[in-house]
């Protein structure tokens, strides 16, 4: 059965999240920027989870070189984040295209921004979730 989060759920989905092993901190669950939380229970008990958190994703377009993009993160990116954290968004992620991310991970990291994990990103658009879920 899939079904809400609910607080009492908590203990469970940490101890999922242990024996996972990881290396990543649970996020704060309370937190108002978790969107979607759902469990799925087998004979009472919850056996998996998925939370929806919040977040953006940073788009930079620029024209010019490798000098000049970096000089552009520096100045758009105090104006972007603080207007960001203002809204209430506790982080942004960037995905960097693979032809520009050598050159690019000093002028980020030197800017703030620090490699999350190593594992591969992916996204998925929802226009077509509607259809799925009503098909059931």
């Amino acid at each position: 059965m899939i079904r809400d989060y609910r607080p009492e759920d908590f203990e469970a989905v940490k101890a999922i999240h242990e024996r996972q092993g990881f290396e990543y901190v649970l996020p704060d669950l309370n937190s108002p920027l978790f969107l979607v939380k759902k469990v799925r229970e087998v004979n009472g008990r919850v056996v998996s989870a998925m939370f929806l958190r919040l977040t953006a994703e940073t788009f930079l377009l620029t024209a010019g070189s490798l000098i000049e993009n970096g000089r552009a993160v520096e100045e758009l990116q105090p104006a972007v984040l603080y207007e960001a954290w203002r809204k209430g968004l506790n982080d942004v992620v960037c995905v960097v295209p693979v032809q520009i991310a050598e050159g690019f991970d000093t002028v980020l990291r030197r800017m703030g921004w620090h490699r999350d994990r190593d594992w591969p990103m992916y996204s998925r658009e929802l226009q077509d979730a509607e259809r799925s879920e009503s098909s059931k």
